[in-house]
């Protein structure tokens, strides 16, 4: 019965993990998450020679090692927007300045944006092109950027829905993100000796006990010998 339960778990995780991805997360294809599938694979066919509890234990250790890494990589794009966000905002800023409506200039500044914004621009861009309001189109970038551009999305709809002065609206933005940029990087300049306090306890304390300590130790019994 325990051997049943086991194997019919084992299966269950094992197509939990190997399922294939909705589109929606499957926009841009990474060749850097590739060898997770490999990860997933070879714990399931090592477990099918030492039992169904060892591929039970396996697949859970994979299922926290894939969380852990997706988290990971949520983190980073965050920081990739959350840095590339405010030189964004300055220059759709230039382009409102030098005469362009809103719909125009997130056309002209996409293909000069870093990537993390430049698919999300892309998209509200694609939304125009295929009827939608602009209003409409521009939820894309809340969709795709997170809660960050929610500011500037409700900024553009109610410029383009009321015909509101849009350049200081958005130079207080552009200001803003400026400021949490720099907060943000003031966090991890402040996290870095943290970060660095395990390496250096793991590589320093080691050599120093091999070259102070060991010494000594040595030099102690051999004279006890004597």
């Amino acid at each position: 019965m325990i051997v049943a339960v086991c194997s019919a778990t084992l299966v269950v995780l094992g197509c939990w993990l190997l399922r294939p991805k909705p589109a929606a997360r499957c926009r841009t294809k990474d060749r850097r998450r590739s060898p997770g599938r490999w990860v997933t694979i070879i714990p399931v066919a090592l477990a099918a020679t030492t039992g169904p509890v060892a591929g039970v234990a396996a697949l859970m250790a994979v299922g926290i090692w894939q969380h852990s890494a997706s988290a990971r990589r949520a983190a980073r794009a965050t920081r990739q927007i959350s840095a590339a966000y405010p030189d964004a905002l300055d220059l759709l800023v230039l382009s409102i300045r030098a005469g362009y409506i809103p719909a125009q200039a997130i056309r002209e500044i996409t293909p000069f944006l870093p990537a993390p914004l430049r698919t999300a621009f892309s998209a509200v861009d694609h939304a125009m092109r295929s009827g939608s309001r602009f209003a409409d189109a521009m939820q894309e970038l809340h969709r795709q950027l997170g809660p960050i551009a929610q500011p500037l999305v409700d900024s553009l709809s109610s410029a383009d829905r009321y015909g509101l002065p849009l350049a200081p609206v958005l130079e207080r933005l552009a200001f803003e993100a400026r400021q949490h940029r720099r907060r943000d990087t003031d966090t991890t300049a402040r996290e870095l000796p943290v970060r660095l306090a395990v390496p250096l306890v793991l590589c320093t304390l080691p050599s120093f006990v091999l070259l102070a300590i060991v010494p000594l130790l040595l030099g102690a019994l051999s004279s006890l010998h004597t």
